[in-house]
């Protein structure tokens, strides 16, 4: 199994600074990638998280880096470890456009770029874009595969319920020929989608034992309605870690899965290996009380040893 840590990214301390000396830490420690997300703005008033009337958004998203951007960066200063979006909103971007952009940031960065894409659930953020909310999933199966022809030899020409691209060339192409294709899609219609298309499943904040069971159905999909070999798991979680400064995170919308000593998450990790997870993500970025910048420095040393547990 490997282990990636999610880049500072969200809240006031995601700074240069901090994003810097976070990657290089990760890569000499041996994270093997490091991960963003991707909102557009934190509305006001700031309600309605994940769908849910009335639930405050965390404020860790009043302040965001843009995920692409940051990822370019980071690509720019590391030599190794692998970067991945954990999750582009389909909804947000157009199909030749974006594989462009990822096509470049692979190939920038040596064929280390993994795509993760969802449908996200902010409304509003849909609106701004003048994309319909009530379309977003037979929206996102025909992105995803207007996406592939992009990515794919040219000439590239593409037919589809939601776009048209015309006969034409466009580069640069994926450094291996394609990018890993990672599905975030969690609705019953979401996992077929994924069993289709993708080469991994992201959830994010469910149990080992809920992912364990969602990553089987999305196989038995793949096996006999596809024909497609199984998918990986990549398994996200969201953790608090007990570092000098940060408090035990309150119970609420966005509660830890993980919370307090490196120590006590050695078992999780074991069950998460255990469960077939090919991949564990770890996600900081919600917890409640980061001291500054050097609450996120501290981090890669102090998840390190958790690679030991899965390279023993």
């Amino acid at each position: 199994m490997k282990i990636g840590l999610c880049l500072p990214q969200l809240g006031p301390f995601a700074t240069l600074d901090a994003v810097r000396g976070f990657a290089g830490s990760a890569e000499s420690l041996g994270f093997d990638s490091l991960w963003v997300q991707e909102h557009l703005f934190y509305p006001q008033p700031a309600e309605g998280y994940a769908g849910a009337p009335g639930v405050p958004w965390p404020e860790a998203y009043a302040q965001l880096l843009s995920p692409l951007e940051l990822l370019s960066f980071v690509a720019g200063i590391t030599g190794h470890i692998r970067l991945g979006t954990s999750i582009l909103v389909t909804a947000y971007h157009r199909p030749l456009a974006l594989a462009k952009q990822v096509a470049t940031l692979d190939v920038l960065s040596g064929g280390r770029f993994q795509l993760g894409l969802g449908l996200g659930w902010c409304e509003p953020e849909y609106q701004l874009m003048d994309t319909p909310f009530t379309a977003r999933g037979p929206r996102s199966r025909d992105f995803i595969r207007a996406l592939q022809c992009c990515l794919g030899p040219d000439p590239v020409e593409y037919r589809g319920v939601f776009f048209d691209i015309p006969a034409c060339l466009t580069s640069p192409k994926p450094v291996n020929g394609s990018l890993p294709l990672i599905g975030g899609f969690w609705s019953e219609a979401g996992l077929r989608r994924t069993a289709e298309y993708c080469d991994a499943w992201m959830p994010a904040g469910m149990s080992v034992s809920e992912a364990a069971v969602g990553i089987k159905a999305i196989n038995g999909m793949a096996r006999d309605d596809f024909c497609r070999a199984p998918l990986d798991l990549v398994y996200r979680v969201f953790s608090s870690p007990q570092l000098a400064g940060i408090a035990a995170t309150a119970p609420g919308p966005l509660s830890p899965n993980w919370q307090g000593s490196v120590d006590s998450m050695r078992d999780k990790v074991e069950e998460a290996a255990a469960a077939g997870v090919s991949e564990l993500i770890i996600d900081t970025s919600f917890f409640a009380e980061n001291p500054g910048v050097a609450g996120w420095l501290a981090q890669p040393e102090f998840f390190a040893p958790l690679l030991e547990v899965v390279r023993a």
